[in-house]
């Protein structure tokens, strides 16, 4: 390292930017400082860098609400740091123990969550173009070795990536040491995290302990690890665009993330473990699983039978539902409508809580249904008015079009493979004490219109 470590430092992270395409001309960048070496070191290459790139710059600073008096001090410091550089600023304050309880999480995934909806929520109301975060070098190596004793595989093992959609970090080739060199030849003051010097995160550990343990049989260990991590890298990014291709034609994201088990297990291996990942990224804000949890959900989708579930971490689970491999997160159990509503008729019910609205008409004669299932044609005079729409209950039955005896519902669904948790959720036409449409799926056989029906009542079911 020279003696002026600055032009040295200002080059390495200026190739990373360019070399990585990381920031466009005229891009606003947020910037996360905590106050840490990391981040303070960051913010001053960026502020030093910001003419040549064109570039506006934000401080974005998030006290988690874990640290106390400490986490307040940081926080001033921070605002410090925008008058220093006459740069504006936005905080935020979070209690991640509260929502760490409610959504079983550990500490540190609790403020991983809240840090990146924090950022995404900058993104969108100071219209940023992305966040640049202050992960180094030894965070690379760090989050290896890390990823290596949890069994991840070689998307765990590559790292950091240095661009992951609208993040950005400018700082990954460049290690601490330097940074602290740089520091002090700037004479930078930053603010000590007390959390960092402890041993109860296994990152710590690794950093203090295992990292210079292993350096005492490779004193290039850390180097090692991070060329580990290109190698791998630019594996990883060729076989994920393929995965990432064949996912948007068969992985379907909403509140639950389903991909259809024939479609993946016709996969290589490769790309199966790949496709589940990128399903799990969609759900989980980008978090990884690891390699027994992914060799658990293969084992799981091998299993005969109708339904299988299994937790994963963070309050996420995986279920096989038929020939769906289902992804969600625990919550509230599925709820249907907690009573009845009466139809309109003629006219439109809507139905909010289960986000579907049912047209009512009424015609002359006995026209031919048309083959469309969210259309259903009942004889009017076989109807008890008025009619009322109402979600699944244990026991309902019904006599299905074409059959002759009486089918319980719940086997009615089995049957045609609609998973339990979309049960509650298809509407049923109630007629007297009959169901006279499931809707969306089949009517009953003793509402079928007639060659002599003089009266047809037409339901179509219109989702919201």
């Amino acid at each position: 390292m020279p003696r002026n470590p600055v032009p040295h430092i200002l080059s390495r992270v200026m190739g990373t930017i360019r070399r990585h395409s990381m920031i466009e001309p005229r891009d606003h960048i947020g910037v996360a400082v905590s106050g840490g070496i990391d981040s303070v070191a960051l913010l001053d290459i960026l502020a030093s860098l910001r003419s040549e790139l064109h570039i506006a710059l934000t401080i974005l600073h998030l006290n988690h609400g874990i640290r106390g008096k400490e986490a307040a001090r940081d926080q001033r410091f921070v605002q410090e740091l925008s008058d220093r550089y006459s740069l504006p600023y936005l905080g935020k304050e979070v209690d991640v123990p509260a929502y760490r309880k409610e959504n079983s999480l550990s500490l540190q995934e609790a403020a991983r969550e809240l840090r990146y909806l924090f950022f995404d929520q900058a993104m969108d109301t100071l219209d940023l173009d992305k966040v640049a975060i202050g992960q180094t070098a030894d965070d690379q190596a760090e989050t290896v070795l890390m990823r290596l004793i949890r069994g991840g595989g070689a998307r765990g093992l590559k790292g950091i990536p240095p661009v992951r959609g609208r993040y950005i970090r400018p700082l990954t080739e460049v290690w601490r040491a330097e940074l602290l060199q740089y520091a002090r030849h700037k004479r930078l003051s930053f603010v000590q995290d007390s959390s960092n010097l402890k041993n109860d995160y296994l990152r710590n550990r690794i950093r203090r302990e295992l990292l210079p343990a292993l350096g005492g049989y490779n004193p290039s260990i850390k180097h090692r690890l991070l060329h580990l991590a290109e190698v791998l890298g630019e594996d990883e990014s060729y076989l994920e665009g393929i995965a990432q291709e064949i996912a948007k034609g068969i992985v379907k994201a909403g509140e639950e993330v389903s991909i259809p088990i024939p479609s993946l297990i016709s996969l290589p291996a490769a790309l199966q473990a790949r496709v589940m990942q990128h399903a799990f990224a969609l759900l989980s804000s980008g978090s990884i699983l690891e390699y027994p949890h992914i060799k658990g959900i293969k084992d799981l989708i091998q299993r005969g039978g109708g339904s299988k579930r299994m937790i994963l971490p963070g309050g996420y689970w995986a279920m096989k539902s038929y020939d769906n491999l289902v992804l969600g997160k625990e919550g509230e159990p599925p709820q249907g409508m907690a009573g009845e509503i009466e139809l309109a008729i003629p006219g439109r019910t809507r139905l909010d809580k289960l986000g579907v609205e049912l047209e009512a008409t009424i015609a002359k004669g006995s026209p031919d249904p048309p083959a469309d299932p969210d259309a259903a044609y009942i004889d009017y005079h076989r109807l008890a008015l008025p009619l009322r729409a109402r979600s699944f209950r244990p026991g309902d039955s019904f006599i299905p079009l074409g059959m002759k005896g009486r089918k319980k519902l719940k086997n009615f669904f089995i049957d045609l493979k609609i998973p339990r948790a979309e049960r509650l959720k298809i509407p049923l036409v109630i007629s007297g004490n009959d169901i006279c449409w499931v809707a969306g799926l089949r009517i009953d056989e003793r509402f079928k219109i007639l060659p002599d029906t003089g009266k047809t009542l037409k339901l179509r079911l219109m989702r919201l």
